[in-house]
Formats: structure tokens, C-alpha cells, sequence
């Protein structure tokens, strides 16, 4: 606008009579002597001094995010006696308070264990006595059971065969047949006698002997027959028996020759794999009323007395001791797609103001958070606690590393402005009799990497440029990552403010 021109805007706004000339000859006076004292004290020196300028120049920049979040343990158990829920009984020892510090498999506390320790016995028994039939079953016989057995083979054929011959059957057809002759004699004595005995030609007595002798040889004669029919029955028997002796020998014989039996070796094994399973169960009945430290920690809660009946949370510890704990950390939606698992973490916290702790990123959760219409994720980190200083539950200032470029143009963060929307720097022009007031120019850049104090420039500058930084900001600030510099004197409407700053410690595009 030309100087006239803000001369009339200023005098439109005056008033009519005697005092809107005064105003006018003071405001001529005024300007008169503002701008001859401007040229005079603001010589290209005296401009040059208002502010610092600064080179372009090449460097390191890093990107972080800043976030809070809070110390947690990485691990942490509630035990109890769930495993046996079958003894339901009371406690009967309580052997750590709360904090101490205890190992993996350290004794917590204890229920009676008679009843299990009986259990454990007796199925140690029953593996053992599995153990040795299995052992007999998989046995090859040895060189004297198999002579044993081929002996029993020799003398149960022998037997067979002389069962076959059936000497005792013989013996009793014999006897029958000649009872049978015997009986045929007493028959004809008989008759011959009868008919003397009825001529008158023998006795009385003569007669009855014949008739006493043929009935004897009649009874001989029939016990000859049952006689003969039993021992013949008793023969085919004893064919039988020695016949099945003899198979049974011969079977035996046969199975030791081919080694043990598969059926036997199989069922001696089932017996043994379930006897492990009894005695498995039985030893689980008896660790389960004892309850041990699943892992090495410190004991943050002890529910319960010597006497009463464990619940559900009895013993609760973590491993907050160790060297090793997490932050739990709530990332913004503009920043969550920078954090990746691996990266490195840097912490601060006010409990200790003059140290720094280190970790990385562990995990990053998959679902949102929204609080209050502010959309965050939960990330997990972990961090490095040798000395033991940090304490669960502490908040923690969280820094992590996104990455680094070497090498790259760099201007100072207070270098950064923004106009019309456009981020950009204050490019010295040098100072002239034509420029006084004005030897600056707006020039837009592009940025990559954005940190505390530097900021990476990718377009619009190049190494060597010069640039303007005001020497003493009062509207800079530093609380922030994303600040722009404040006005400069003599730029009018082009100096610009910092926007409010987000969560990343650094910004790229």
C-alpha cells in the first residue's frame, strides 16, 4: 500500500473542525519524523543486528513420539490350590509375608498331604509290579528252559503213543472172552448134569454144584464185559489227555522258539503306560498341595491364614523386582502408524529428574481407545529397571526413537513459520538503501524430519542459503516440537505463531 494511501485511511478516521487539524499537522510530524529516524537508526548494520541469520547447513536429524505412560511388572500370577479342589482342606503352613522376594519352585505354603503322599505309594507299587510282567513278557527263554521244554515234548509223545496201544483194552477183551468160554463150559456141564440127575444116574449135590458153578461163570462173565466196556472208555481218554499234553508241549516249544509273544508284550505294555498315568496323577494330587513359585518375583499379596480354606487369589506376586519391567503407553491416531515393535525408547520421569532409563517397543495393540472423543492405542514397552529404582505404578515420559536421517539439510526449529497454511523460512536478502525494513523474504520449504532444535528440510533451500532467526523470540517457545517463530519487525502481516503441538516430538511430511 503506498504510503499516501495509509495516510488517507488515517485521516478518514479524524475529526471535523479545529482538532481534526491538529491531529492532522501532529500526525504529518509524527510520520515525518518516524521515518527519517527509521532510515537513519536502521542502517543495513544496524537490520542485520535485529536478528540472527543463520546458514544452511547439513546434519542429523531423528524423529520421535512423545508419550506418558505408566510401570507395570511383565509378569505377574494369582495362585492358589485349584489343582486340588479334591483335598479340600485348610492351609496348613504359610512360608513367605508380603515382599518378599522369592525363586522359581521356592514352597509358598502347604495343605496336608497324607492322603496324597499315601496315594503316590501305592501307585508307585503298582508301576513296578507292571514294570516286571512287561519285563517277563519281552524274556527269551534260556538254553536250559528250552531243553526243559523239549524233554516235556519227548515224554508227552511217549505217553500218547503208549496210550495209543491200548494194552489195558486188550487185557480186558481177553478177560471177557475168556469169561465168556468159561461161561459156554458151565453151560454144557449143566445140562449134561441135569439130565444124569434126572435119570437117577447123579446126586443131589452133584446137581446143585452144576447149577452153582454155571450161575458163578454167568456173573464172571458179565463183569468180564463191563470190565472190558470201562477200561476201553478208560483207554480212549487217556489217548485224549496224552494227546493234549503232547499239543501243549509242542506249543510251548514252538512259542519259545519263536521269541516272545506280541499279544503278551502288548498287553504288559498297556499295563505299564497305565500305571504311569496313575502314579502321574497321583504325584499332581500331591504337588497340588503344595504351592510353589511359578517363577522368580516378589510376593504382593497374601490372602488368607494358616487354618482357613485358600480362595481363588491366595497368593498373588510379579516379577516387579527384576531388571526388566513395561510401560504401558497411549499413543495418539496421528502417531500410532510411526511406532513399530523393536524401536528404542528413552524414559524420564519425575522421580528421578537427573536419569534416563531405556527400553524398546514390544507390542502394539491392535484395537482403539477412545476417551472423551480422543482416539489412542495402547502400546507396550519395555524397560530396563538393573538398579531397581523405577516402582510399579510410576508414570514415565516417554520418548520413542522412529528414526534418524545423516547427512541431510537442517535449519534451527526456531527458523520454522507458517503462512497462508504454507511452513517456510525468512531467506536474507541482504539489505539495500531500496530494502531497508524489508530484507527478508517468505520462502515455503518442504520438511522431513522435524526434532526439538533442528528440523530437515527435503525442498526449497539449499546448503549455504542464509536465514533469518530472531535474536531475542518472545513468542517462541520450546515446550513444544512444533513451534514457528514469532513476527519479525518490518515483515508486517507475514510474521506467523507456532500452532499447538501434538503428541510427536518431531514431525515429517
Amino acid at each position: 500500500m503506498a504510503e499516501s494511501d495509509k495516510k488517507r485511511m488515517f485521516f478518514s478516521k479524524g475529526r471535523t473542525g479545529k482538532t481534526k487539524w491538529v491531529a492532522l499537522g501532529l500526525a504529518v510530524v509524527l510520520i515525518g519524523g518516524g521515518v527519517y529516524g527509521y532510515r537513519t537508526l536502521m542502517t543495513p548494520q544496524r537490520a542485520q543486528a535485529a536478528f540472527q541469520v543463520e546458514k544452511v547447513k547439513k546434519g542429523d536429524v531423528s524423529e520421535t513420539v512423545l508419550a506418558s505412560g505408566t510401570v507395570q511388572a511383565s509378569k505377574r500370577s494369582s495362585l492358589s490350590f485349584a489343582d486340588a479342589e479334591d483335598a479340600k482342606d485348610s492351609i496348613s503352613s504359610i512360608k513367605v509375608s508380603v515382599g518378599d522376594q522369592v525363586k522359581a519352585g521356592q514352597v509358598l505354603a502347604t495343605m496336608d498331604d497324607s492322603v496324597a503322599q499315601i496315594q503316590v505309594t501305592n501307585s508307585q507299587a503298582n508301576l513296578l509290579s507292571a514294570e516286571a510282567k512287561l519285563e517277563e513278557a519281552q524274556k527269551r527263554k534260556t538254553t536250559a528252559e528250552m531243553k526243559t521244554l523239549q524233554a516235556n515234548v519227548n515224554q508227552t509223545k511217549s505217553e500218547l503213543e503208549l496210550a495209543k496201544q491200548g494194552i489195558d483194552s486188550q487185557k480186558a477183551s481177553n478177560d471177557e472172552a475168556k469169561a465168556k468160554a468159561n461161561l459156554a463150559n458151565a453151560q454144557k456141564t449143566y445140562a449134561s448134569q441135569k439130565t444124569l440127575y434126572e435119570a437117577g444116574a447123579i446126586s443131589k449135590t452133584e446137581y446143585d454144584t452144576a447149577q452153582t458153578d454155571l450161575d458163578q461163570a454167568q456173573r464172571d462173565y458179565q463183569t468180564a464185559i463191563l470190565t472190558a466196556g470201562q477200561t476201553k472208555g478208560e483207554s480212549t481218554s487217556k489217548v485224549e489227555q496224552a494227546q493234549a499234553a503232547y499239543d501243549t508241549a509242542v506249543e510251548a516249544l514252538n512259542e519259545a522258539n519263536e521269541g516272545p509273544d506280541a499279544s503278551t508284550v502288548l498287553t504288559a505294555k498297556a499295563a505299564v503306560v497305565q500305571a504311569k498315568a496313575q502314579l502321574q496323577q497321583a504325584q499332581k494330587a500331591l504337588s497340588a498341595v503344595t504351592l510353589k513359585a511359578p517363577m522368580d518375583g516378589v510376593i504382593v499379596a497374601v490372602n488368607g491364614n494358616v487354618g482357613e480354606i485358600p480362595g481363588s487369589d491366595f497368593i498373588i506376586m510379579d516379577n516387579s523386582n527384576s531388571g526388566a519391567l513395561e510401560v504401558l503407553a497411549q499413543i495418539s491416531q496421528s502417531d500410532i502408524g510411526k511406532v513399530k515393535e523393536g524401536q528404542n525408547v528413552t524414559y524420564t520421569t519425575t522421580s528421578y529428574p537427573d536419569q534416563t532409563f531405556a527400553g524398546t517397543v514390544k507390542l502394539v495393540y491392535p484395537e482403539a481407545k477412545t476417551d472423551s472423543g480422543v482416539t489412542s492405542y495402547d502400546v507396550l514397552l519395555s524397560v530396563a529397571n538393573k538398579e531397581g529404582l523405577l516402582k510399579i505404578g510410576m508414570t514415565m515420559n516417554v520418548t520413542i526413537e522412529i528414526g534418524s536421517h545423516q547427512n541431510v539439510l537442517v535449519v534451527p526449529a526456531q527458523a520454522l513459520q507458517t503462512q497462508n497454511g504454507k511452513d517456510g523460512v525468512y531467506l536474507y536478502a541482504g539489505a539495500s538503501e531500496n530494502n531497508v525494513g524489508r530484507p527478508y523474504r517468505f520462502q515455503p520449504v518442504k520438511i522431513g524430519y522435524f526434532a526439538s532444535d533442528s528440523v530437515e528440510i527435503t525442498e526449497g533451500l539449499k546448503e549455504g542459503d542464509q536465514i533469518v532467526l530472531i535474536a531475542n523470540p518472545t513468542s517462541a517457545s520450546s515446550s513444544n516440537n512444533t513451534n514457528r517463530m514469532g513476527g519479525i519487525p518490518g515483515m508486517g502481516s507475514m510474521g506467523g505463531g507456532f500452532p499447538g503441538g501434538g503428541g510427536s516430538g518431531m514431525r515429517g511430511r
